[in-house]
Parts: C-alpha cells; structure tokens; sequence
C-alpha cells in the first residue's frame, strides 16, 4: 500500500505541473525560461578564454556558494516562526493521522527542501561562463547541481534535528542557531587571517590577482574543504573534477558521518513539536486570506521596537510619508530598511573584485541591483490597501507623498554607496557625484516605470506576467537615458564618464516626471488595482 504521505506529495506535484500546462501565462513563462537556458548553451562559445582559469576558484566559490544556502536554509527550518513548514490543512488532516510525527516533520521539510531546490534552477544559466572559463560541460553542471542538492539534505536534516529537539524552547534553538552561524563566522576571520598580507596589499593599491589566488587556495584545499557540509559537498565534486578518489572518499565518508549522527538525533528524539506549529500555520493562513481579499500583511519581527509612537507630523496625503518614515525606523536600521542594507553591502563587496571595471562597471551593477530593491520598496504596499484612496486629496499629491520616503531613502544609499566605491576604485569626486545624481535618477525612474505598470496592467492578475511588464517597460524608459550617455561621452571626451551619467540623469529625470504626470490618476479609482 502506498504511504498517504508520498500519495499526498505526488498527487499535489502533478496539480501543479497540470495547472502549468492549463495557464497560459505560466506556460509562457516556461516557455521563455527554456528559451533563455538554450540561448545560455548555445552562447558559451562567447565566453571562451584562450587559457582556462585556475580550478581552484571554481572549488572556492562553490564551497561559499553552498555555504551561504546552508545557513540560509538552516536558519528558515530550524525555526517554525521563520518559515512554516506546514499550512493548516496540514494542521487539521495530517495531526491527528494515526502516523508517526517524525513522517509528518519529513514531509514538511521535503516540501521546504522543492522549494529550495527551485532557487537552484538559476544554476542552469550560469553554464556560459563556467564553460568558457574553466571547461565545464553538460556533466559538470550537473555534478554542480548535485553537490548543492546534497548541502540543501544536510541543511534540512540539520534544521530537522535542531528544530525536534529545540521545540518549544525558544532560548535553547537560538543558542544552536547562535553557534552554527559563529562557525561560519570564525571560518570567515580565518579566511581573512589567511590572505591578511594580500589584502593589506590591496588596500595600498595593490592588484587584486594575488588576493583571489590566495583565497581561491584557501577554500579549495584542507582548510576550507573541511568546513562541514558546504566544504564536503564542494569536495565531493571537485574531486571528481580531478580525479581524486582521496578526497572523494573522505568527502563521502564524512557526509555519511553526519547522517548517521543528525538520523540518530532525530529518530531517538521524544519531543512534541505539534504546539510550536499550530501559532505558525494559523498565521501563514491569514496571510493567505488576507491576500485574496486583496490586503497585504506586512511581515514585521515577532519583537518590534516601537520606540516613539504616533506619526508626529501629516495631515491628508503627507500622513503618507510620515507613516513610511516610522515604518521605516521600526523594521529596519537608521535610513535604511534591512533590505537597503543587504543590497549596499553586495555592492560594496562586489566592488572589491571589479575595481579593473572601474566605477561605471560597478554602476551598472548596482542599478541592476536597483531594479529589485525598487521593486521590493513600499510603494506596492501601500497601492494594496484601501486607506490611500480614502483619502480626500488629489491623486497627483497622494502619488508624490507616496513616493517621496521611498526616493529620500534611494538619495541617501545612492551617497553611502558611491563614497565607499569611489574610495575603493580611486575615483575623482566629480565621478562620484556624478554616480550619485545618476543613480538617484534611475530610482525616480524605475519608480515611475512601477507606476505606469500599475496604471496599465493593474487588472492583470498574473503576477507573472506583470513581472515580465515590468522588466519590458523599465527597458524602454531606460533606452533614451542610455542613448543620452553614449552621445555625451562621444561629444566631451574630456570629461570622460562625468558627462555621459550626467546627460543620462537628465533623461532618465525627464521621462520619469513625464510618466508620473501621464499617470497621475492612478489613486483615483481603486478598481484601477486588482491585485
């Protein structure tokens, strides 16, 4: 007889795959990102080098790469109130259920760890230059594929144990998650400690080529192929890369050391995770209805810090941005909210390893990255509940007050980022202001390309389709502001880049004001949002 489990966990994936072939937009969808992977193998002749890269930082940066989905996947399981692991239907039909509750936890780690793996499809695309680079083929790819499926089962397995044997004690699971993630810590000031010589180096103008082999060296041998799980895993596929069965072996051996331990830690464990799951599951469900009632709950931290309360200041449509500005100072850190941080900090990071792309390089990467963090601001929020069209004033001074906490914010990363870059790169403080001024103008239009997607697809349901919108429309807005770059660069060479960000920021600024102005209606009628 088939387990109700594995009856259960098949029949939802084929409604799903079903419900795919069914949906136009979601076949769409599909048929793009296959597209897309083809045009990815097919273009891995473009990245060739006449000379393959040392092995060594393909291995380095999958052991950080495996590292990093570890700790993010282990932190999401090991606790119920970050990531339910069960809905409430799971709640009232599989609880009471005369099977084990350890079948039941696999079962909602298993759904976890598909979702997990979804996260890895971006894998796939990567293969161009890994091909070019350092000689990876079809087999490769998928042996990378496979080490990180092994570090997302160890990752489950460890939030598993962690969480049945820590339920209901909550001081007890931070203090294990406290101790996985100094680990990873102290292996960071290690790896720092290691190319300390290098980077004192790069930090006096130094090359940055001495610096990546060390590091490359670091974590592709003993020290940091050591490192549990994300190390092993690494270890695993390296050393079939190359050929050596030595590693293979202790990589193998060690993996299946650890299974063997988490197995036990769970098998023999007694404790009742059952209440620590009802609060959680009740939650997510109203989040769900919520949502198709057309409201939004925001996520905020189970301790929120209050601090001053009321707005302070506001009436009519500028209650607006002062309700940002507090919500602002509750979720996140000073300015910035803690999704801003995380975005200045991979800026900031990355432009370590593309100083030889100079300072425009690093521009053009930090407005990809702008592309998602406008998209993630509180202007979408807000446009879900109803107080905003509530409110008697005109739908141009509601849209400005909107939008005003949002581009404030963008005005003081674009400064914060640009001053340590341009340290970093030794840029001319007219190439840093120019980048600022640039960069701000990119979040007035990339806030105004989000208006003009909620003006004319607000009724289109598909939140695929309206992403595949938004990226189309911010595309066309853009293509002036770069064409504008291009021919002022061309017209003052003397001023090098300066001119070129400066004549796009004017563009971009003109056709932003133009669109919030062809849009101003928007919080006229409710009805123009279905969502």
């Amino acid at each position: 007889m088939k387990s109700p489990l594995v009856y259960l966990t098949a029949t939802k994936l084929k409604n799903q795959l079903i419900a795919v072939v069914k949906s136009p937009a979601k076949l769409i969808y599909a048929v793009i990102l296959v597209a897309l992977f083809a045009l990815t193998a097919f273009s891995g002749s473009a990245y060739d080098l006449e000379e393959l890269r040392n092995p060594q930082e393909l291995t380095a940066i999958m052991v950080l790469f495996y590292t990093m989905m570890f700790l993010m996947v282990f932190a999401s399981g090991s606790s119920s109130s970050n990531s339910p692991m069960f809905t409430l239907s799971d709640v009232t039909l599989l609880f009471p259920a005369p099977m084990s509750s350890n079948k039941i936890l696999v079962y909602g780690l298993v759904r976890q760890l598909g979702l997990s793996l979804v996260l890895g499809f971006f894998i796939l695309f990567q293969y161009s230059w890994m091909h070019g680079a350092y000689g990876i083929g079809p087999a490769g790819l998928v042996l990378i594929i496979v080490g990180y499926a092994i570090t997302l089962f160890f990752a489950q397995l460890a939030s598993m144990a962690s969480y049945v044997r820590t339920s209901g004690m909550e001081r007890a699971g931070k203090i294990v998650r406290y101790c996985v993630f100094g680990a990873a810590a102290l292996y960071g000031v290690w790896a720092v400690l290691f190319c300390r010589e290098d980077l004192l180096a790069l930090s006096n103008g130094g090359s940055y080529g001495p610096l990546l082999e060390k590091g490359a060296a670091f974590f592709a041998t003993i020290p940091g192929i050591l490192f549990p799980v994300s190390g092993w895993a690494a270890g695993l596929v390296s050393g079939i890369f190359a050929g050596n069965w030595l590693l293979v072996g202790l990589s193998v051996g060690l993996l299946a050391a650890l299974f063997a331990l988490l197995l036990g830690l769970i098998l023999t464990c007694k404790n009742n995770y059952y209440e620590d799951v009802l609060s959680t599951a009740e939650t997510a469900q109203s989040a769900i209805t919520a949502q198709k009632e057309g409201q939004l709950n925001e996520v905020v931290p189970k301790n929120v810090k209050v601090g001053k309360t009321g707005l302070g200041k506001g009436w009519g449509a500028s209650a607006i941005y002062y309700k940002h500005r507090v919500e602002n100072r509750r979720s996140g850190v000073f300015l910035f909210s803690n999704m801003s941080l995380i975005f200045m900090a991979v800026i900031i990071g990355c432009s370590f390893f593309m100083r030889d792309a100079g300072l425009v390089g690093i521009f053009a990467f930090a407005t990809y990255m702008q592309l998602f963090s406008v998209a993630l601001g509180r202007f979408n929020r807000e446009l879900i509940k109803p107080y905003i069209y509530l409110i008697p004033e005109p739908p141009l001074k509601k849209l400005l007050y909107a939008i005003k906490e949002s581009l404030l914010s963008d005005t003081w990363e674009a400064i914060l980022i640009f001053l340590v870059v341009g340290v970093i790169v030794g840029a001319s403080p007219l190439e840093i202001v120019c980048c600022m001024v640039a960069r701000v103008s990119f979040a007035l239009l990339f806030t105004a390309g989000n208006v003009c997607v909620e003006r004319v697809f607000g009724m289109v349901r598909s939140k695929t389709l309206i992403f595949l919108f938004y990226f189309l429309v911010l595309l066309l807005m853009a293509i002036p502001g770069i064409a504008a770059c291009v021919v002022c660069s061309i017209l003052f060479p003397v001023c090098g880049a300066a001119a070129g960000l400066l004549g796009m920021a004017v563009i971009n600024a003109a056709i932003a004001v133009l669109v919030l102005w062809l849009c101003r209606n928007l919080l006229q009628y409710a009805e123009l949002n279905s969502r």
